[in-house]
């Protein structure tokens, strides 16, 4: 009953006050609403856009190399790009409160499969590499299908979450490789939504109630006007209304504090906020529960408020509760005027905000959370105005360590413009590049080179996307730019390798193929090919080692690099083969060429101390003339006349090295030309003895004229030292039979004598080196030379002693018959060759 005459009352009776009574209120409820609704709108797409902001700006810190490399298999938990994501995403996580796993998925066979997480290895919602998700829905996998990235609710096994997604593209082929996601509980993610909401709410139904009230005023003023007859009723009304307004007043979402004629109400949300009650309210005033960082300030406001200067005043402040806590409020301070008083009277209006201030404080941090990451981010982060001269908005802290400027110098283009600093070159098309995905609305992924402070040019990689308003408008563009200098020149330096020969730096196999196909073609005709060989080169490198052999190479291809053009291709086509392509070169002019080569390797031969180290290099060509012609017939009619030459000139080459060979033994060695004299003397007698036929007997000199050649290649210190040799080095000058062996098998005019002279230092008893033969698996030549070697050295001055007399050195070949040497060999030596010797 009494809330019919209360509605009654307040809306009157006619029809045309009732219309206008509900209209409006309906008015007011609408609109609180629909600022209800704005604000918990506005908040979940602010939520939404910072998670978006935050998951792309994460992602983009993440290597796609290292991403690319994660197999999905437990072998990626010791890969260095595994721990270097997993590190970031946990430092993400850790950085965001807010964010409960964040991960990366790979799809495979229309699967999911987590590839990382940020969760600790001894966590129970750790996921391991290869562990699919099997409550992966169509939304999950939309990334990888359309490239774009997705905010969804879901539930798995773990919980209840929003999910945010962000497609990882290659930055080459755009295609989508994995997917990097931040999970949010539910309730973490509507929390501000849910805060803000609970003050809209309480504004509205504040404004309601206010509006009821100021209704219910209305009314009755009007009613008193209206009706004085009815003064009784009215009072009745008024004092309703009164209660009304006691009951809005007292149950009010907000604090109200009212002064009039010196004495103090408060309504219970005020006591409530301040945590006192009235009596300790009026009997300390609010000066004493005031923050004391807040009371110089509001009681300057105060005292210009009663002194008129302002007419109101409003201030964020923090009251101090009996238990010491703290309560952020809204106050404004406004005057009560009433023209029956000319004392002051003032509302005070106080909100709670201590919810807010949180709020805000917690965004604070998380915008500074933003600033650390983007500081701590590779490269430069960026947002910059979509103009020619990139108009740089914002620039991270890593701009001057990539440019050499700092950030301010490129803000709003103060000292420079980012188009400045983009190589010439690039320019244009970078302009055209990213007006293609603004057009496509796709990321812009691009590697050009920067010019520094310093003049440096660095190579770099910008990744990129554009900003877009509701209407399609772009407001800004935002990316990440990082440092590939090394990485470029890493990758300059696999292709100089993999187009270059290591030892002559010249163009190899590799390169020479790509070549003969770009110039086999009418355009380049005639078409000259000349191929070399060069000669003795195994020889060279058996002597005296592959570092000798090398340098004969290395010096070779100077040469021949020397006398060539630049538009010529020489490479280097196997151990000791060159070929060379002269594009637009007539025979005669490749003639010439050839003929400039020989005379350039003559010169180099002249100057060298010994003529084992001199170039001797056979050359042949061939011209295409006509288009119809075919370029390996070409190239096979130059080997022939290389190999022709070759054949012409390798006798000669070889003794000229064998003799230079044979002059470097007797240069290095303390063996003389006597010694070699004396063996072959020697060795010639004890095999007439033996009754050899004239060819074992060439063959036996030629063996006791070369028996030490492998001399050659062992270190001059060991050869000459003084003092008897170590263990080391016994087993170093051990080597000189192999490599005297090496050196003959080089030579197709020594082949023969190859196995004779390996054989020199077995023993008879099998105790010899380096093959361990005994008895007469040694052949007989190695067996004869050897009975003649040793009794020659025993009887000759060393370093490291003197020399044998001829009778001391004859009883050691007789003491070790049998055991060193064959003992029918060393007889024959001793009693028919010997004593003839010793008499001479």
């Amino acid at each position: 009953m009494r809330i019919r005459s209360f509605i009654k009352n307040m809306i009157g009776e006619s029809v045309r006050a009732r219309v206008c009574f509900f209209t409006s209120f309906f008015i007011v409820v609408i609109l609180c609403s629909s600022m209800i609704h704005h604000v918990w709108t506005q908040a979940v797409e602010g939520t939404r856009e910072e998670a978006l902001k935050l998951a792309s700006v994460a992602e983009a810190g993440i290597v796609m190399e290292n991403v690319s490399e994660l197999t999905l298999s437990a072998s990626d938990l010791t890969k260095k790009p595994y721990l270097e994501i997993k590190e970031n995403l946990h430092r993400i996580a850790a950085a965001h409160h807010d964010i409960r796993f964040a991960y990366i998925f790979k799809m495979k066979d229309d699967k999911l499969y987590f590839a990382v997480d940020s969760e600790p290895s001894d966590s129970k919602d750790y996921s391991p590499p290869g562990q699919e998700y099997r409550e992966a829905s169509s939304e999950d996998k939309q990334p990888f299908y359309d490239g774009q990235p997705i905010v969804m609710s879901n539930t798995d096994r773990w919980g209840t979450w929003v999910s945010v997604l962000i497609p990882m593209k290659d930055d080459e082929t755009g295609e989508v490789v994995a997917v990097f996601g931040i999970d949010y509980t539910v309730d973490i993610w509507y929390r501000h939504a849910v805060a803000f909401t609970q003050q809209a709410f309480a504004v509205a139904l504040g404004i309601v109630l206010f509006y009821l009230a100021l209704v219910a005023v209305i009314r009755t003023n009007i009613s008193m006007r209206q009706e004085k007859e009815k003064l009784t009723e009215a009072n009745k009304k008024l004092l309703k209304e009164e209660e009304l307004f006691r009951t809005v007043y007292e149950q009010s979402p907000v604090g109200i504090s009212i002064n009039s004629e010196g004495k103090i109400d408060n309504n219970s949300m005020y006591k409530k906020i301040v945590g006192r009650s009235n009596e300790e309210i009026t009997a300390n005033g609010w000066e004493s529960f005031t923050h004391p960082e807040d009371l110089e300030k509001e009681i300057k406001l105060y005292e210009q408020f009663k002194s008129g200067e302002r007419d109101h005043y409003s201030m964020n402040k923090r009251y101090i509760k009996p238990d010491g806590d703290i309560v952020w409020a809204n106050i404004t301070l406004a005057p009560l005027r009433m023209s029956s008083k000319t004392e002051l009277d003032y509302l005070c209006i106080v909100e709670d905000i201590t919810e807010r201030i949180k709020v805000e404080k917690e965004l604070q941090e998380s915008e500074r959370s933003h600033a650390v990451l983007l500081s701590n981010l590779p490269g430069m982060a960026y947002r910059c105005k979509d103009d020619r001269e990139w108009t740089m908005l914002f620039v991270s802290e890593g701009c001057f360590e990539l440019t050499g400027y700092p950030s301010s110098d490129l803000i709003n283009n103060k000292a420079v413009s980012f188009n400045d600093l983009i190589c010439p070159q690039y320019r244009d098309y970078l302009w055209a590049e990213w007006n293609k995905a603004i057009k496509n609305r796709t990321k812009l992924a691009e590697e050009y080179e920067l010019i520094t402070a310093s003049g440096e040019i660095r190579w770099v990689f910008e990744q990129g996307q554009a900003i877009y308003d509701e209407a399609g408008t772009v407001q800004a563009l935002e990316g990440l730019i990082i440092d590939i200098t090394d990485r470029k020149r890493k990758e300059e330096e696999v292709v100089y390798l993999n187009y270059h020969d290591f030892l002559t730096g010249i163009h190899n196999r590799r390169y020479l193929e790509l070549e003969k196909e770009r110039l086999d073609k009418e355009v380049f005709l005639p078409l000259s090919v000349m191929i070399g060989d060069i000669n003795g080169v195994k020889l060279v490198n058996d002597a005296f080692g592959h570092a000798e052999g090398d340098i004969l190479i290395t010096e070779t291809a100077k040469i021949i690099r020397s006398c060539c053009r630049k538009s010529d291709i020489v490479a280097r086509t196997g151990g000791d083969e060159f070929v060379i392509l002269m594009p637009r070169t007539e025979k005669e002019t490749a003639n010439d060429i050839m003929d400039q080569i020989k005379q350039e390797c003559d010169k180099y031969n002249q100057n060298l101390p010994n003529e084992a180290y001199s170039i001797n290099i056979s050359l042949g060509f061939a011209t295409k003339e006509d288009s119809s012609e075919n370029l390996a017939g070409i190239i096979k009619l130059a080997e022939d006349f290389m190999y022709k030459r070759k054949l012409l000139e390798h006798k000669s080459s070889h003794s000229v090295i064998l003799s230079s060979i044979k002059a470097t033994m007797h240069e290095k060695s303390h063996e003389t030309q006597d010694h070699a004299d004396r063996l072959t003397y020697l060795s010639k007698e004890l095999g007439k003895k033996m009754d050899l036929i004239e060819q074992e007997l060439d063959v036996l000199e030629l063996v006791a004229t070369l028996h030490d050649i492998g001399k050659v290649g062992i270190d001059d210190r060991i050869l000459n030292k003084p003092d008897k040799l170590n263990a080391e080095e016994w087993v170093e000058m051990k080597k000189h039979s192999e490599i005297g062996y090496r050196i003959a098998m080089s030579s197709p005019d020594l082949v023969p004598i190859a196995d004779y002279i390996l054989s020199l230092h077995e023993h008879w008893d099998g105790g010899g080196y380096p093959q361990g033969l005994k008895g007469e698996e040694i052949p007989l030549i190695s067996r004869i030379v050897s009975v003649v070697d040793s009794y020659d050295a025993m009887t000759e001055d060393r370093a490291y002693r003197k020399a044998m007399s001829g009778t001391e050195a004859a009883s050691e070949i007789k003491r070790n018959a049998g055991t060193q040497f064959d003992p029918e060999i060393a007889a024959h030596f001793l009693d028919k060759v010997l004593p003839d010797y010793m008499d001479e």
